[in-house]
């Protein structure tokens, strides 16, 4: 059974998650292709390593040939380009139609394969899978229907990661039928859980992430100045590892405070020495907000990864996210932007180490029961192999029948 990926970039670094379930499908004998926009050059991804050097052999350009006028392209009047990139899509995505499922990754693909639906040029029936700002932007626009427009009415299943976004694709016309909660996982074997208490010593927070407005990394600076002030006795310092467009503002916004000697920005790192701050690290704070043009998290991998290693996980009651943690059972919730009851968190988490090891354990187990990348991979290969099996039957329309591939027993829970 062949699968056809439809994403922008390849590969992305940011993106890992679209790489595993490619790997878990071709691990369950599925033969995997990958149809892009431009393939990125990323010194930190190894290209020859498995399964990365198989799926870069097999992946192409939309426009294969073309792919030379593609700046041309992006630069004509909006209008024009979409006329443009429309007829180039015609041409050159009639080679999909050898695959069985298309896997859109975000929607404004999923939109790009259905506009081929729309023209009768594509065939197999399209999956789209919805992870955050390709919802949460449009839907604050209340443009969401409109964008969405061909997708909902020629894709076969729409997968959100959250039930936020599940909820918002509804009251854009999605039908039930058709849209459920796909989440987004982890491997916890490759994880290994420890357990290191900090009473009588430093408390280390750690952050990883890019340094954009919804990861909400002005909010903790601005929690643990709070914390300094009303708890000068807990002794704590705070590294933030990543980059991003916000960096320069937050260095200076941490001086303000009078964190400078306790917080560090240390900057994009290599992998295995992200895995070693965090082996460090007592507590995991990423308290993210909706930002000002309204892109919201899904529900962030880098949560689930700091629960399975045994960090206490502090973020907020944000799009997803409380999926994932629940208040003082799997770890601690704070309001978007509440920065007194932020503080109040930590405080509690500084001053509580033995009750946070109960509540380690359960975000441990957590992310094993409903965030474990391997389960959700089988999930979602019942999901392809089912939509692709009904989509070839004989029967006039069969394909149509989402709802029978949500809801056939092979595939129950499939929400995650």
């Amino acid at each position: 059974m062949r699968v056809g990926f439809v994403v922008g970039g390849f590969p992305l670094l940011s993106e890992t998650f679209v790489v595993d379930q490619m790997a878990g499908l071709l691990a369950r004998g599925f033969d995997v292709e990958v149809v892009c926009d431009r393939t990125k050059g990323d010194d930190r991804i190894d290209r020859q390593m498995e399964p990365m050097a198989t799926l870069l052999a097999r992946t192409q350009h939309w426009w294969r040939w073309a792919a030379g006028i593609s700046e041309f392209v992006r630069r004509l009047p909006p209008r024009l380009r979409y006329k443009a990139s429309t007829a180039l899509d015609m041409v050159f995505a009639r080679r999909l139609n050898h695959c069985d499922v298309i896997v859109a990754h975000f929607g404004q693909n999923g939109e790009r394969a259905a506009a081929l639906k729309k023209w009768k040029v594509l065939k197999p029936p399209i999956i789209t899978i919805f992870h955050g700002a390709d919802v949460a932007i449009p839907a604050r626009q209340a443009v969401l229907a409109t964008q969405y427009a061909g997708l909902i009415k020629h894709g076969s299943l729409n997968l959100p990661v959250n039930d936020f976004f599940r909820r918002m694709l509804l009251e854009a016309g999605a039908s039930q039928a058709s849209t459920t909660v796909h989440h987004m996982g982890i491997d916890p074997r490759e994880i290994s859980y420890r357990w290191e208490s900090w009473e009588g010593t430093q408390l280390i927070v750690t952050t990883v992430c890019r340094l954009v407005e919804k990861k909400g990394v002005e909010f903790a600076l601005r929690a643990l100045a709070s914390l300094a002030a009303s708890h000068p006795e807990i002794d704590w310092r705070y590294d933030i590892v990543g980059d991003g467009p916000l960096r320069v503002g937050l260095e200076k916004l941490a001086v303000e405070l009078g964190l400078a000697g306790r917080v560090t920005f240390l900057g994009s790192l290599p992998h295995m020495e992200v895995k070693r701050r965090l082996r460090m690290a007592h507590l995991f704070l990423l308290p993210s907000v909706t930002a000002s043009d309204g892109d919201m998290e899904g529900i962030p991998v880098a949560l689930m990864e700091a629960m399975a290693a045994g960090l206490i996980a502090v973020s907020t009651h944000h799009s997803g996210i409380p999926e994932l943690i629940e208040d003082q059972e799997t770890g601690l919730l704070a309001p978007e932007r509440d920065v007194s009851v932020l503080a109040t968190k930590l405080a509690w988490a500084a001053e509580h180490p033995q009750e946070c090891e109960r509540i380690a354990v359960a975000a441990r187990r957590k992310v094993e029961d409903d965030f474990n990348a391997d389960v959700l991979n089988e999930r979602f290969a019942q999901m392809v192999a089912q939509l692709a099996t009904s989509a070839s039957a004989p029967e006039p329309g069969k394909h149509a029948g989402a709802a029978e591939v949500l809801a056939s027993p092979s595939s129950a829970g499939l929400g995650g």
